[in-house]
C-alpha cells in the first residue's frame, strides 16, 4: 500500500512514518503494548550474498516519500537499507527511541505557550557513502526543501509548512528563512512545533510526541548541486549557494531528478549502497556501506552482497526450490505456508523459517465518493455478500484470522477491545437477505427501464440519483425524462497474479449470492503501479488518472512502527486530497475527528484516553467501511541455512532483521 503521508513526513527526511500498533515507547513515544529487548549486537566482517524475493516491483524513483507517493514495499525496503539513519527510529518491537549511535545529546523543551523544541547534538564522526562528512546542515536539507515554495512548488507532498513556526511565511515565499528549523552550529540543529497549527488546531499535546523528533541526512550536494549548504543568520534556517544563486526549481531542478532516478553513485548514508538496478530484469543489487556506523544498537551489516528480484507470486515456492531467490519474507497465503513449511520438515527445501503476527491485513477498499460505492448501505451490502470467515480459513489456511475494522490481531488496542468489540463491532456476517434490505434501503429498487426490480427477471439493480450524485459514472442510465440511474455495478481493479484476487473473484465477484443480489462486480487486472495511480488519482503520471474510473481496489497493508496515526487521513480538505490524503474518499465528519483527537491532545502518558478513541475510532470505522477487511495472518519468513542469527519479527522486517544475520556459507 501506498506510505502513509502524516502531516509531519517532511520532518523525517529519509524515513518513512508507517505504522499501527501501539507499542510501549520511552522518550514520550506513547505507551500501551509489547516492550521492545534490544537484540545482542555481534558485527562481523561482511561476507556472502543472500537473494530476496519481493512480490513488488520496484519503481526506480528513490525520492523519498514526500515526492515518490506511489512507494511499494520494495521501494520502501530499498530506501530503508539505503537511507535508513535518523534520529529518531523505531526498535525490534516498533517504538520509538533516540538513536544515539548517532546522536551524542538530545533534549526537548517546551515555553510557556506550549511549543516544543527539540535539539540536537550529533557525533562529528559520521561520513556518507562516499566519505564526505554528515553534519547538522544535512539533517535540515530536506525539510527546508520540501516545505519552501520550491519544493511545494515540485509537488512535495506534505504539509509539515503548517505546524513550524514561521512556516506558513516560509512557504509562500515572504521570507527566505524558516524560523523554526535552526542551525546551531556544524553539529547541532533544533525543530520547533508550535502549539497549534497555522489551521488553528492543537498538535501539542501529541502521543506520538517523540515522532516530531525524526530526521535523516540528506547530501545537499547529490540532491541539489554544488555549493549548496544550510545557512543560519540568527532568524531561521535557510538554503544558500556558495556563488549566490537563488535556491529556485529553475537551479535544481536538473540535479534533482538525476538524482531521484540514479542507479548507481548515489550518496547515501544508510547500511547498505545501492550498485545497481535492472528495471527490465526487476532486480536491484546492494552492497554493504562501509562508512554505515550501525543501527540504534550499533549493528553493523553481516552480509557483503544483496539481490533483490521479483518474486511472482504463482511461482515463488518453486523458484525458492530451483534457487532463484533464498530469501522471501512476509509470506501470507496458507497453502504456501503449509507447503514451505512441509519442505523443510522433509530436507526437500535446505531453508529456515520464522514465524511472527502481522501487524497489518489484507482487504479490498472502496472510492466513496462516486458511483455506487459512495453510499455506505451498499458498502455494507457488499460485505455481507462474501464469507469472510470462509475466505480467511480458504487463504490463511490456518495461518490467520477475520478482522472487522482497520485493526490487526496483532495490536495491544485490540487485544484490550476484544469485549468491547464483540458486543459492539457489526462482524458482517455473509447473508444475501441482510445485503438485500440494505442495498433496498440505500434506495437500489429499480431495474434499468426505471421499473420495479424483479429478482430472477431484472439482472442488475439500479437506484434513481441526482445530477451530483452520477457524478463521472460511466455506467449511469439517463432514461428519455431525464431520470438518471445508477447500476449496482462496481468497477474493480486488480492486481495482476494475485492469489487474493483470484479468491475474490470466485467467492465475490463471480459469487452466486452477488448475482441472486442484483449486483454486478467487474474485475480488471492491470500491474500495481497502474492500480496505484488509479487508487491515487495520480495526475502527475498521466491527467487521466484524475478522473475517477474504479470504485473497488484488493491490498494489503502492513504497519512497521509502533506509531498508530492515521491523522488527515480521513481529511476534507481539498488541498490535503489533492495531494494524496484520504485515499477512500471517505468524507465523514465524525471520523475525521476521531482520528486527529486520538493522537493530538493527548500525552504519551494517558494510554487509557487514547485507547478509548481509538475504540471510538473503530466502530466508525466499521460502520462506515470504507474497507472490508478480509484476514490479519501469521507470517513465516524464509531464509537460507547459509546464514545464521536471522529473526524478522512482526515491527521488523527483513529490510532491518538482514543487518543482524552472519553469513556461515554452505
Amino acid at each position: 500500500m501506498k506510505l502513509h503521508k502524516k502531516i509531519l513526513s517532511v520532518l523525517l527526511a529519509g524515513v518513512m512514518l508507517s505504522g499501527l500498533a501501539l507499542t510501549a515507547c520511552n522518550k514520550g513515544g506513547g505507551k500501551g503494548g509489547a516492550s521492545s529487548s534490544h537484540r545482542e549486537v555481534k558485527n562481523v566482517e561482511p561476507a556472502g550474498q543472500v537473494v530476496i524475493g519481493s512480490d513488488t516491483e520496484a519503481s526506480g524513483d528513490w525520492a523519498q516519500g514526500t515526492f515518490n507517493t506511489s512507494i511499494n514495499a520494495t521501494d520502501s525496503a530499498v530506501l530503508t537499507l539505503t537511507d535508513g539513519l535518523s534520529t529518531v527510529t523505531p526498535d525490534e518491537g516498533g517504538s520509538y527511541i533516540v538513536n544515539y549511535t548517532i546522536v551524542d545529546n538530545y533534549e526537548r523543551t517546551e515555553d510557556a505557550d506550549g511549543n516544543a523544541t527539540y535539539k540536537f547534538k550529533i557525533k562529528d564522526n559520521l561520513v556518507f557513502n562516499d566519505g564526505t562528512p554528515i553534519k547538522a546542515e544535512h539533517f535540515l536539507g530536506w525539510t527546508l526543501f520540501s516545505v519552501g515554495p520550491v519544493g511545494q512548488g515540485m509537488g512535495a507532498a506534505t504539509v509539515g509548512w503548517k505546524q513550524i513556526p514561521g512556516g506558513v511565511d516560509y512557504k509562500d515565499g515572504k521570507v527566505p528563512y524558516l524560523a523554526g528549523l535552526r542551525l546551531l552550529g556544524d553539529y547541532e540543529f533544533s525543530v520547533t512545533i508550535s502549539k497549534t497549527n497555522s489551521d488553528g488546531e492543537d498538535i501539542l499535546p501529541y502521543y506520538y510526541d517523540i515522532t516530531n523528533a525524526s530526521f535523516g541526512p540528506t547530501s545537499l550536494t547529490y540532491w541539489f548541486g554544488e555549493g549548496w549548504h544550510v545557512k543560519d543568520d540568527g532568524q531561521g534556517a535557510y538554503l544558500a549557494n556558495d556563488n549566490g544563486t537563488e535556491f529556485s526549481e529553475a537551479a535544481i531542478k536538473s540535479q534533482f531528478e538525476t538524482a531521484r532516478f540514479a542507479t548507481s553513485n548515489r550518496v547515501t548514508s544508510g547500511a547498505y549502497n545501492l550498485v545497481s538496478f535492472d528495471k527490465a530484469a526487476n532486480q536491484i543489487t546492494l552492497e554493504v556501506n562501509p562508512n554505515f556506523p550501525g543501527d540504534f544498537n550499533g549493528q553493523k551489516p553481516g552480509i557483503q552482497k544483496l539481490v533483490i528480484v521479483k518474486a511472482e507470486s504463482a511461482t515463488a515456492v518453486d523458484t525458492l526450490k530451483t534457487g532463484g531467490f533464498d530469501l522471501y519474507s512476509g509470506i501470507t497465503d496458507g497453502d504456501k505456508i503449509n507447503e514451505i513449511v512441509s519442505m523443510i520438515d522433509s530436507g526437500e527445501l535446505n531453508s529456515n523459517f520464522c514465524k511472527y503476527d502481522r501487524a497489518g491485513y489484507g482487504y479490498f477498499c472502496f472510492q466513496c465518493d462516486f458511483g455506487p460505492t459512495q453510499f455506505v448501505e451498499f458498502r455494507q451490502a457488499i460485505a455481507h455478500l462474501i464469507d469472510r470467515n470462509e475466505f480467511a480459513r480458504s487463504f490463511c489456511q490456518g495461518w490467520g484470522t477475520p478482522v472487522h475494522s482497520a485493526y490487526a490481531t496483532a495490536f495491544t488496542m485490540y487485544k484490550d477491545s476484544e469485549e468491547l468489540f464483540a458486543k459492539e463491532m457489526d462482524t458482517y456476517a455473509v447473508s444475501l437477505d441482510e445485503a438485500v434490505a440494505l442495498l433496498e434501503k440505500a434506495g437500489f429498487t429499480l431495474n434499468a427501464e426505471g421499473g420495479e426490480f424483479k429478482p430472477g427477471t431484472d439482472e442488475l439493480r439500479y437506484k434513481k440519483v441526482t445530477a451530483e450524485e452520477a457524478g463521472t459514472y460511466e455506467f449511469n442510465v439517463t432514461l428519455s425524462d431525464g431520470t438518471i440511474l445508477m447500476p449496482a455495478y462496481i468497477n474493480w481493479a486488480s492486481s495482476e497474479a494475485n492469489p487474493v484476487s483470484d479468491l475474490l473473484m470466485t467467492m465475490l465477484a463471480n459469487g452466486e449470492a452477488t448475482k441472486q443480489a442484483g449486483v454486478k462486480i467487474n474485475q480488471t487486472a492491470m500491474e500495481f503501479d497502474e492500480l496505484l495511480n488509479w487508487l491515487y488519482r495520480d495526475g502527475t503520471v498521466d491527467a487521466m488518472y484524475l478522473t475517477p474510473k474504479y470504485n473497488m481496489f484488493n491490498l494489503a497493508t502492513n504497519y512497521s512502527s509502533g506509531v498508530f496515526d492515521l491523522s488527515y487521513n480521513y481529511t476534507s480538505d481539498p488541498e490535503l486530497v489533492a495531494q494524496g490524503y484520504n485515499t477512500y474518499r471517505i468524507f465523514d465528519d465524525e471520523l475525521d475527528k476521531l482520528s486527529m483527537d486520538m493522537v493530538y491532545g493527548v500525552t504519551s502518558d494517558h494510554y487509557d484516553q487514547y485507547l478509548d478513541l481509538w475504540q471510538k475510532f473503530e466502530l466508525r470505522f466499521n460502520y462506515l467501511l470504507p474497507l472490508v477487511p478480509l484476514y490479519s495472518n501469521t507470517y513465516i519468513s524464509v531464509y537460507p541455512t547459509t546464514i545464521e542469527n536471522y529473526e524478522e519479527d512482526t515491527f521488523f522486517g527483513y529490510e532491518k532483521a538482514i543487518l543482524y544475520a552472519r553469513y556461515i556459507g554452505k
